[in-house]
């Protein structure tokens, strides 16, 4: 009973052999780092853990991208079930910025020949240098996030967070031989192979020991829709999107029948929907700019003398500015872009929305407001019937007071087929 607790109890503390399922789960990582790309990562690191795969590679050539979007992929790797190997190929591939932060968090971190990682300082999202209270509050969290990764992996703290605080890039050899990286591989066989009875340092989960000498790989795509969505998923595109779709949808209620700006609104908005449902989105910030458009279409409407029109362009500003949500992670260029882009709609709507004022004010060519006020000789005929020729046609006429043939007479108004009218000294209209 003895040894059975003991053997028990040794099998519990030794490193978990991983290798019950055979084929290793291969992911591309060759985009920039946004949403679309943390949500794909997400879902193979799970699909890959249901289907007993024995590990995921994650193959990663990207300049960078979103800090926010790469803690999410963080979480996901640390998170996951089975071991998560990263691996800068092919050769001439990088891990800079946020890629570099990936493959710090990594189980097991590789390289190949020709390739570099590092460059991890945070900049804005043109590339352009963060104020200064700013910058160093980010480049201090993202060295705290590089220490919280290497630290339990044994790796070398201080190589690491250079890269971070004075943009320290390595090449392979170089990372190899500072133990930032545990192999240099030439592809995912020869990974595989030095992998196999490697023992694995895992954070928050017990080790593991790889037996990939029968292992083989298989490679998961993008789907068509994440590569779509990868192309749309920022949230200058999604904004602009969505201003677009609001200033055509617009156009086509003023002018009923254009077709063109409708068809081409519909399609904006609902592509920055697609795009939005990915994005940190403020509903609210939606709310305020779908607001602020009623408000100008209300303006044509009523007669408040430019009141609603102002609260629309101050709701749709607003409402930029709160589109979505901002932390200091998250690029400074974009929120200025997107409210660059709501400065415009609200210029153009404001246009939209005086021309559709001057036309009603216009005064009416047809109908049966023109014949009103217009001034005729009445012509009497048989039996005291009255006719009157105006607006190109012959009309009955009707009158209150008795009018003799040929006297002038002022249309005041129509009931049915026949027209009101009334003796007058007004001359007749050329």
């Amino acid at each position: 009973m003895l040894r059975i607790g003991l053997a028990t109890l040794l099998l519990l503390l030794a490193p978990a052999a991983l290798g019950a399922g055979t084929e290793v789960v291969v992911v591309d990582v060759d985009t920039d780092i946004n949403p679309v790309t943390a949500e794909f990562v997400k879902r193979i690191v799970e699909e890959a853990a249901a289907e007993g795969a024995p590990a995921v590679v994650l193959r990663i050539n990207t300049p960078g991208g979103r800090l926010d979007s790469t803690r999410e992929i963080t979480k996901s790797i640390l998170s996951s079930e089975v071991p998560v190997v990263g691996f800068v190929h092919p050769p001439g591939s990088q891990a800079a910025s946020a890629g570099f932060i990936i493959l710090m968090a990594c189980d097991v971190a590789a390289m190949a020949p020709g390739t570099n990682a590092g460059a991890a300082s945070p900049v804005g999202g043109g590339g352009e240098e963060l104020p200064k209270t700013i910058g160093k509050k980010v480049s201090e969290d993202a060295a705290a996030l590089v220490r919280s990764l290497v630290v339990p992996r044994g790796r070398p703290v201080d190589d690491a967070v250079k890269t971070i605080t004075d943009a320290l890039s390595y090449s392979e050899s170089e990372a190899k031989a500072k133990g930032l990286v545990e192999i240099v591989a030439r592809d995912v066989p020869d990974l595989l192979k030095q992998l196999d009875g490697r023992p694995i340092k895992r954070v928050g989960k017990p080790d593991a020991t790889l037996a990939s000498g029968a292992f083989t790989s298989r490679t998961v795509s993008r789907t068509p829709l994440e590569k779509a969505l990868g192309v749309i998923a920022s949230p200058m595109v999604a904004g602009l999107l969505f201003l677009i779709g609001i200033v055509g949808l617009y156009s086509e209620f003023q002018n009923p029948g254009a077709i063109l700006p409708g068809v081409l609104g519909s399609i904006c908005l609902l592509l920055a929907f697609f795009a939005m449902s990915v994005l940190p989105t403020n509903w609210v910030g939606i709310g305020l700019v779908l607001l602020g458009v009623l408000f100008f279409f209300l303006e044509v409407k009523f007669t408040t003398h430019g009141v609603l029109a102002i609260a629309g362009g101050v709701s749709i500003i607003l409402g930029a500015v709160l589109l979505f949500h901002r932390d200091e992670f998250a690029p400074k260029a974009e929120l200025w872009f997107v409210v660059g882009g709501a400065v415009v709609t609200t210029v153009i709507l404001a246009g939209l929305s005086l021309m559709a004022l001057s036309v009603q004010r216009l005064p009416d060519r047809t109908g049966v407001a023109v014949l009103v006020g217009q001034v005729a000789p009445v012509r009497v005929g048989a039996a005291g019937a009255l006719r009157v020729f105006v607006d190109g046609a012959l009309w009955e006429a009707r009158s209150a007071a008795p009018l003799t043939d040929g006297q002038l007479v002022e249309v005041t108004g129509v009931d049915g087929l026949a027209v009101l009218v009334k003796p007058t000294a007004r001359s007749e209209k050329s």
